[in-house]
């Protein structure tokens, strides 16, 4: 840099820019051959992104040759001086508080860690390769520029004439020969929604499950009852105000709906909204069992997005996003995707230690032959055993609230399970009033619809 040159920094901090934009700033990076999908891929990312709140930008590589770039070559070193502008160029949006697309060829892994090392250090940089066979890109070539680089007529083309070298280690790998648009996109969505929100509400659940376990080591503590009869003990309130407290703090645009919280209804004016079960199965925290969880789901126009459920005892966490799978952490920090058994027979139901119901007791018994055994549990538990695998059936004919469901939702669905009202029509959150007087089944294939089998 010329030695007269005095940079200037700026006076506005990240954290006042993302108190103005409601979100944090990220660069997704994608990269792939021509014709590999990335430019469609990324414009659908960009166009969920902002009918979703988002502030989200696209630099394209094309569209940077028409401009800004239109004084480079193809050589390798106007390609390298290519990926340096674009790279300065996100840089500068991304300060700005944006969520910038970048799609660009970006052959080369030295380009790419150098466009990591400048954004870095301001953001998260997400690497996402796009994938397809160079035979199937040529399948695709609308603008004619394989059959080109095929005749000469296009020197240095990457695939052809110049070689491309894949990500190692890319934070997002899509294979559109395999993938649809649509199955790319949710992935994408589903990898931002996980690096916006997932940090505060794993840490909200971790410090609400050191609340609920400082007062579950003591000798005794005071049961109050609730207007509808149910418990509420101080491990409740603590657990309460410390999710509130984080959720506020990173997330001050976003309303609550918590259980031991008032209603704010402001929460039915916004698309987004956070709903809390401090401490889901009180019955079984009073009893000791330690089946107990925090519940914790970012609900979006009326669908749960994102989902935690913390369980204090074993320490084992569980989290989803729509569309991007769903994860179990044990307390040895191992990690495991959760995936829905395949079971259609030699069934394993769910069922609740604390909520009987006559009609669930006769529906068990109409499908008894299908049936291996039944295992009682408390809390959110009973629909992550179904998300994991070792369950497939949970039933419940009672009435539940919004935050009994919502995080257990989220992580049911994103490991492949189906989760209705017992009318068979969706759930949905942030409505008026909380109560689901339905209730609610999840199985783990459409097989093992009991209720509304045809």
């Amino acid at each position: 840099m010329n030695e007269n040159i005095y940079p200037r920094a700026s006076s506005v901090t990240p954290e006042q820019r993302r108190a103005l934009t409601g979100q944090r700033a990220m660069v997704l990076w994608f990269t792939g051959l021509s014709g590999s999908g990335k430019t469609t891929v990324a414009a659908e990312v960009e166009a969920r992104l902002v009918v979703m709140g988002f502030s989200a930008y696209m630099l394209d590589g094309d569209n940077m040759r028409t401009g800004l770039n239109s004084d480079l070559s193809f050589s390798p070193a106007d390609r390298a001086e290519n990926i340096r502008r674009l790279t300065e160029a996100a840089y500068m949006l991304a300060d700005s508080g944006q969520i910038v697309l970048v799609s660009a060829i970006s052959p080369t892994k030295a380009s790419r860690d150098t466009a990591r090392r400048r954004i870095s250090p301001r953001c998260d940089f997400v690497e996402i390769y796009v994938s397809a066979p160079v035979e199937i890109c040529e399948q695709r070539d609308v603008k004619g520029l394989y059959k080109k680089a095929r005749a000469g007529e296009i020197s240095d083309f990457t695939g052809v004439s110049a070689p491309y070298e894949a990500p190692e280690k890319p934070e997002l790998m899509l294979d559109t020969a395999s993938q649809t648009v649509d199955e790319c996109a949710s992935a994408v969505i589903a990898e931002v929604m996980r690096r916006q929100y997932l940090p505060a509400m794993t840490e909200a659940a971790l410090c609400a499950g050191k609340e609920i376990m400082d007062v579950y080591g003591t000798d005794d503590f005071k049961v109050e009852l609730k207007a509808d009869s149910s418990p509420l003990t101080i491990a409740d309130k603590r657990a309460n105000a410390v999710i509130v407290d984080i959720l506020k703090r990173e997330f001050p645009f976003i309303p609550i709906l918590a259980e031991e919280s008032a209603d704010d209804r402001s929460r039915l004016y916004s698309k987004h909204c956070f709903i809390v079960d401090p401490l889901d199965g009180t019955k079984e925290f009073i009893k000791r069992n330690g089946e107990f969880t925090v519940n914790i789901a970012l609900a979006y126009k009326g669908v749960p997005v994102v989902g935690v459920v913390y369980v204090p005892v074993t320490g084992e966490l569980y989290s989803a996003c729509r569309g991007g799978g769903a994860y179990r952490k044990r307390s040895s920090g191992e990690v495991e995707r959760l995936h829905v058994s395949r079971r259609k027979s030699k069934l394993v139901v769910m069922r609740s230690r604390s909520h009987g119901d006559q009609r669930e007791e006769e529906l068990l018994e109409k499908y008894k032959d299908r049936i291996a055994r039944t295992v009682t549990a408390g809390s959110s538990l009973k629909g992550c055993k179904v998300a994991e695998g070792e369950a497939d059936i949970y039933i419940r004919f009672g009435p539940t609230m919004e935050w009994d469901t919502a995080a257990m939702q989220c992580i049911c669905e994103a490991a492949g399970a189906i989760l209705l009202q017992t009318d068979g029509t969706p759930l949905f959150y942030n409505m008026p009033n909380p109560l689901n007087d339905k209730g609610f089944y999840i199985v783990n294939r459409p097989e093992n619809d009991f209720i509304n089998a045809r």
